[in-house]
């Protein structure tokens, strides 16, 4: 039997059906629209629920955030100053 892959507009989910039987079928998370994207092979025993866990690095990320954040602080300051100047 031939498959065809789909893809959530609205969440991006991916779901495969049967090609016969997949007009007019709705996204299996959030009931939105899907688009077909391809031709799908099923392999073994169908999965409902599939769980990916991933680690993320975010070194780079914590490290602009205290850029960011010494930035707001200099500008405050800046605007601090400004007033100050501004009421003399």
């Amino acid at each position: 039997m031939e498959h065809t892959a789909f893809r959530c507009v609205e969440c991006k989910v991916i779901s495969v059906f049967p090609t016969l039987v997949s007009d007019g079928r709705r996204c299996l998370e959030c009931g939105g629209y899907i688009t077909p994207f391809g031709h799908a092979k099923v392999h073994g025993k169908r999965v409902s629920k599939m769980t990916i866990d991933v680690e993320v690095n975010t070194k780079q990320l914590d490290k602009a955030l205290k850029k960011a954040d010494k930035l707001a602080k200099a500008v405050a300051d800046l605007n601090m100053e400004i007033n100050i100047l501004g009421n003399e």
